[in-house]
């Protein structure tokens, strides 16, 4: 778990690569960690320490491999899953597949949430924490 808090803007390079903001980079060099696992899922990258993927996998691992939601969730959501490295600046490089996938172009939104971390088109990311904000209220949550 990243501990760390935040949400913030950021802008994806010519080369796909994404400067994590400072509290981000210190947290995971703080812990010795230099390599995630990045998905997508509703639109956005999630990204994951391998500790916290590997919790994932095991979750779904365990279940039948034939059964229909399983076979969804593996294809739809574990299947995009890729390795990344952090380097020494604090990059990361987000792969061509996943950014199209995500619809990822420059200006992007990254948010650090419970244990990961979401990278989503800004445009995206408007669109749907209104969204959220609009279901709370709707349902009488927290405000």
């Amino acid at each position: 778990m990243f501990r760390v808090r935040l949400q913030a803007s950021a802008t994806l390079d010519d080369k796909g690569r994404l400067a994590l903001p400072a509290q981000l980079k210190r947290a995971l060099g703080d812990r010795g960690l230099y390599k995630m696992v990045w998905m997508v899922h509703r639109g956005a990258i999630w990204g994951y320490t391998l500790e916290d993927f590997d919790a994932i996998e095991t979750q779904w691992g365990d279940r039948d491999p034939f059964e229909p939601e399983v076979l969804q969730f593996t294809h739809a959501v574990l299947a995009t899953a890729q390795d990344v490295e952090i380097d020494r600046q604090g990059r990361v490089h987000i792969p061509p597949m996943l950014r199209k996938l995500a619809g990822l172009d420059k200006s992007v939104v990254i948010t650090s949430v419970l244990n990961r971390i979401e990278v989503w088109d800004s445009e995206r990311w408007e669109a749907r924490y209104l969204q959220a904000v609009t279901g709370l209220e709707q349902s009488g949550g927290a405000s």
